[in-house]
This record gives structure tokens, C-alpha cells and sequence, in this order.
């Protein structure tokens, strides 16, 4: 990064370094307005909120913002795509385009990330084609990315898998950064990451966010299961940090427990470890619509980090 790129983050004003240079499109757009707050919500979905088009509402997320001085949020998974692959979006009223333009209302408080699955193309070609579309609408991302069967229950994939791959090669040509869900049951890696690291390798254009267990266990070199939540001493050799540092492309989404708890399961390390990498993580709180966070918003309102 040069000085003049560096200084002219610092300038976009209360947003932050990793995520100005995650998101530099839409920090930059001309049409966002950058309200007042001390976090950036990288991680938020709709929840139950999303019925018929003449119902819905942003409000109660609005004021789920305002109340936790959030000034930007990212809105994860509510515009999928093809229908026919999300049983669940079946069951709503509400188009992409609808929602589109509910969020657009926001003037950029909202950013919608998309989401294409990941067994309904052959080509990246086609799946970058979707994204262009989406972009040129107001989408920002891609993710979560947490790949499911055609039921709509979790299938395991390895990160690395060719399927994933020609969505990671999708968003490179469109310059969307990834939300990829690692753990043993979605996107699948083993302990050390090896399939995450492969994935950077291939895909240096593109800017993962990984989170998850099978992240964030990863924190340390212990690490043997990305199940549950690891309690005590975070112990040297996590391919998490390993990884932060020698690639740039990849940043950390501190979202939910396994984000929480990483930071919070050995407190001395846990802080030197937010501060050491406050230029690849993300704060994130992977709440539901109007409801959740709280445990994020407490620990680090009070904790011992600069502005």
C-alpha cells in the first residue's frame, strides 16, 4: 500500500483499514453516506424478516444499527440465486429485486452480499455473468458462502473442491470478496488449512473473509477438530495467524461464538492478537435481523484497542 492509498483510507472517515481495503468500491461510492458509529457490521443476515414484498421492512434492523452505533453493515445471503437451488427462498413473497431496492432505501447503511450455488453452473463464466448483474444493482459481495444440498442441509464440500473454485474464479473477475464458512460440514478443511491455503495461492486477486470454527480453532496450533468452541491457552503454530501473515488476501471475520471465543479464550493473547492484526480483521456480529450481538458489542466496547 502506498502512502497516498494509505492516507486516503485514513480519509474515508470511521471506516476502518481492513475494511476499506476489503470493500474499497463501496466506501468509496459517491452515493453512500457514511453515518456516525464506532463499528462496521461486516456480518448480519435478515432472519426471519423476509415475507411478502408489501410487508417487509428494514426498520427494525435500522434500529438495531442505530442502537449499537453501527454505521455500515453488510447483509449476508439475502439475494440467492438461481431460486430453484434455496428451498427455503421458495417459501418468500419478496424478489432480489425487491429486496435490491428495500436495501438501496438504506443510501448504503445496508450492503447486500449475494450468493449463487455452487452446484448450479459449470462455469465460472456463467456464475461471473450473475455477479456483474448483481453488482450493477448494488451488490458488494459473495457469501456467505456455507455450501448446502438441494434440501437446504449442509453438504460437505472440500474448500477447494472444483465447484468452489469456479465461484472464487467468478468473483475475481468481478472483484467480489468472498465470506467462505470453514468448518467440518460446509466448506470443508482439515487441520492446518491446507485446502484454505491452496484456495489463496490459485485466488490471490480475491479477498477472503474466513470464519467459522474451522477458522477460528485454527487460532491455534493444538487445533485437532473444527467442532465446538476451544476453552484455555492459545498455544503457537495456528495456521489462523500463520495464514494472516503471509498472505494478504486473506482477512479474519470475528463474527458469532467461534469469533468471539477466539479472542476471548486467552485474553492477554486474545488482545495482543486483535491489535497485532487490526489491518486483517473484520468485526462482524452475525446477527438475526433486529436481534443478537450483544456478547461482541460488550467485549469490545470495553476492551483495551484504539480507535
Amino acid at each position: 500500500m502506498t502512502r497516498r492509498e494509505f492516507n486516503s483510507k485514513i480519509a474515508l472517515g470511521g471506516v476502518g483499514l481492513a475494511t476499506a481495503s476489503v470493500f474499497s468500491s463501496c466506501c468509496q461510492n459517491a452515493e453512500s453516506e457514511l453515518a456516525q458509529g464506532d463499528f462496521i457490521d461486516i456480518h448480519h443476515h435478515l432472519g426471519s424478516q423476509l415475507t411478502s414484498a408489501d410487508q417487509f421492512t428494514l426498520e427494525p434492523m435500522l434500529e438495531w444499527i442505530n442502537n449499537h452505533s453501527v454505521s455500515k453493515m453488510a447483509l449476508l445471503s439475502p439475494i440467492l440465486y438461481p431460486d430453484g437451488f434455496y428451498s427455503k427462498r421458495n417459501e418468500n413473497i419478496i424478489s432480489n429485486d425487491e429486496l435490491l431496492e428495500k436495501i438501496t432505501e438504506t443510501k448504503g447503511r445496508v450492503l447486500p452480499f449475494c450468493v449463487v450455488h455452487q452446484d448450479a453452473y459449470n462455469s465460472y463464466q456463467e456464475i461471473a455473468q450473475i455477479l456483474k448483474d448483481f453488482k450493477e444493482k448494488g451488490v458488494i459481495g459473495f457469501g456467505e458462502l456455507k455450501p448446502i444440498d438441494a434440501l437446504g442441509n449442509s453438504k460437505n464440500i472440500p474448500i477447494n473442491d472444483p465447484a468452489m473454485k469456479r465461484i472464487f474464479a467468478a468473483c475475481a473477475e468481478v472483484d467480489f470478496p468472498v465470506t467462505i464458512h470453514i468448518d467440518y460440514k460446509h466448506a470443508v478443511d482439515l487441520p492446518g488449512l491446507p485446502g484454505l491455503e491452496d484456495v489463496l495461492k490459485e485466488f490471490p486477486q480475491v479477498n477472503f473473509l474466513a470464519h467459522a470454527n474451522g477458522w477460528w480453532n485454527s487460532i491455534s496450533g493444538d487445533v485437532t477438530e473444527f467442532k465446538g468452541y476451544p476453552k484455555g491457552q492459545i498455544t503457537l503454530g495456528g495456521a489462523a495467524i500463520r495464514l494472516l501473515e503471509k498472505y494478504p488476501n486473506l482477512y479474519g471475520d470475528l463474527l458469532a461464538n467461534s469469533g468471539l471465543n477466539a479472542v476471548t479464550r486467552d485474553p492477554e493473547v486474545g488482545l495482543k492478537f486483535l491489535n497485532d492484526f487490526s489491518d486483517k480483521l473484520l468485526f462482524g456480529t452475525d446477527a438475526l435481523g433486529n436481534t443478537g450481538g450483544d456478547g461482541h458489542f460488550s467485549f469490545y466496547n470495553d476492551a483495551d484497542l484504539s480507535q
